[in-house]
């Protein structure tokens, strides 16, 4: 249990840290930069403990996965950041994805849907839709940008990447069970970040040489001294320590039982998000996050 509790404790730094980032930087290329640092992390680990455990039949797979979750998901999650902050973004993003993932599960797999599912469902959406409400006491302590439309629909973007890719991501393993490939928590994690790096990358040349100057002169230097805790929090937090954090908690609980406790993340944050950006939510606000936390961990104990 302690390992699954620190899962959800070390997503909620990664979230908030990573707001840090997005304003700082840009959602476009601070995701660049952060993904790089924890590709540059993991590959290292990768390539010194498991290097056997890199197959094309494997990679293929979870190329895939990471092109739409660490790829997709996560420039959406940081165009997110940028604009609505690291509450409200993670609340859509990790209460959104398992619906997403249930309904490609349906479509692809053809798994029923219970009257369980549709239960959790409500609550999720109705929790969402009282939770998308900018705090009235809110003083921020870090600039937002852009529109706060545009950043609902990137994290519902996000949320959608995050779902699909986690479904792409299971039949990856099951590919690789059935090559006898050792595919743990930290190599899988490499191969799909390495594959959001590689759709980073794309983001940031078409943004920089095909979009408005505009955009990419508001982009910061990662060199700055004072960003660089915040930027190592983000890249370290999530795809490196709180991956290997949430593959421990795995090996010690039923899956369904992490996977309720880590959706308390954005209940985790709620009070980290108020002392490093200023966002206090109000009171329907904050009974919509409980509804659509309580939504999903009632989703994942019931699957379990």
């Amino acid at each position: 249990m302690l390992a699954a509790i620190l899962t959800a404790f070390l997503f909620a730094l990664s979230g908030v840290t990573g707001q840090h980032v997005a304003v700082k930087l840009g959602g476009v290329w601070g995701n660049f930069v952060r993904l790089l640092i924890a590709c540059v992390v993991l590959g290292a680990l990768v390539a010194v403990f498991w290097p056997g455990s890199l197959r094309m039949e494997v990679f293929t797979w979870f190329f895939i996965s990471g092109l739409i979750g660490f790829g997709i998901g996560d420039v959406a999650l940081f165009l997110g950041y940028e604009r609505l902050g690291s509450r409200l973004t993670i609340l859509l993003n990790l209460c959104l994805a398992p619906l997403f993932a249930m309904m490609l599960e349906w479509i692809w797999l053809s798994n029923g849907v219970t009257w369980e599912v549709v239960l959790c469902a409500v609550l999720i959406l109705t929790g969402v839709v009282l939770a998308i409400r900018p705090g009235a006491k809110s003083r921020q302590k870090i600039e937002r940008r852009g529109r706060f439309s545009v950043g609902v629909v990137a994290a519902i973007i996000a949320g959608l990447g995050q779902g699909t890719g986690a479904v792409v991501s299971r039949k990856a393993e099951e590919v690789a069970v059935e090559l006898g490939v050792v595919a743990n928590g930290i190599s899988a994690a490499f191969q799909r970040v390495f594959a959001g790096l590689v759709f980073a990358l794309v983001a940031v040349l078409i943004v920089r040489f095909l979009c408005s100057r505009k955009i990419s002169a508001h982009w910061g230097s990662p060199f700055d001294k004072k960003l660089a805790p915040w930027l190592l929090g983000a890249a370290l937090f999530g795809p490196v320590i709180g991956v290997s954090c949430f593959q421990w908690a795995l090996q010690s609980l039923e899956s369904g039982i992490v996977l309720a406790v880590v959706a308390t993340t954005p209940i985790v944050m709620m009070p980290m998000s108020a002392v490093t950006e200023g966002d206090h939510p109000s009171k329907l606000a904050i009974v919509g996050a409980f509804l659509a936390v309580g939504g999903v961990v009632l989703l994942n104990l019931w699957a379990a």
